[in-house]
């Protein structure tokens, strides 16, 4: 059953590509504008929003992985996370460089934070799903007795999710932009840890 499982990743494989092509040709805009006319924004979670979208902030990151680096034991395994974000920055940069969106427009209108890079594909989606995915995997694979375990992965997709969900509220990201980007960390991190598992084995 294993080899049919692998075969899965297909899944998110051909819908990265399906939105790079509406993307592409601004066929996504009908779905970004939906989800745009349908947030409902107040002060209490604006101010929420604003502080949880910076756990998916390069300088969140850094400082995580150095708290990790003095505290956490298994340096090996940090060094297998390192490069996962590493992996993941490297192509998000890639593929912004290749399609060159714009900001949304709502950015300036909302004035609740400001980026001047491309959009697509949310940096912050990517590197939330590519670090916080790879923790979650990390604790997949732990022996924690599984009522943390199972406390500590939920409380991780919770936060993907809601980092995600903030990039498109602040204003700075499209749906697309924050949809495509998870899916492409996902990929990443399929391969990236079938790959770790081989090295693993034959070291």
């Amino acid at each position: 059953m294993k080899w049919k499982n692998d075969y899965l990743i297909a899944i998110p494989i051909v819908i990265v590509v399906v939105n790079m092509f509406l993307v592409a040709t601004n066929r996504f805009l009908v779905i970004d504008n939906f989800v745009y006319d349908h947030i409902l924004r107040t002060n209490w979670l604006t101010s929420i929003l604003l502080f949880i979208t910076k756990f998916g902030s390069t300088t969140y990151i850094v400082g995580i992985c150095i708290l990790f680096l003095i505290f956490y034991k298994n340096k090996k395994q940090l060094l297998d996370l390192y490069g996962a974000i590493i992996v993941s920055t490297i192509i998000n940069n890639i593929i912004k460089i290749i399609f060159r969106r714009p900001r949304p427009a709502l950015m300036t209108a909302l004035n609740l934070a400001y980026e001047n890079t491309y959009s697509f594909p949310s940096g912050h989606a990517m590197a939330t799903m590519t670090f916080y995915g790879f923790l979650i995997y990390m604790l997949y694979k732990s022996k924690i007795k599984k009522p943390w375990k199972v406390t500590g992965i939920t409380l991780l997709c919770l936060l993907i999710l809601l980092v995600g969900f903030s990039r498109i509220y602040v204003g700075v990201h499209y749906f697309s932009d924050v949809f495509t980007g998870f899916l492409c960390s996902i990929i990443i991190l399929f391969f990236y840890i079938k790959v770790l598992k081989k090295l693993h084995k034959e070291a």
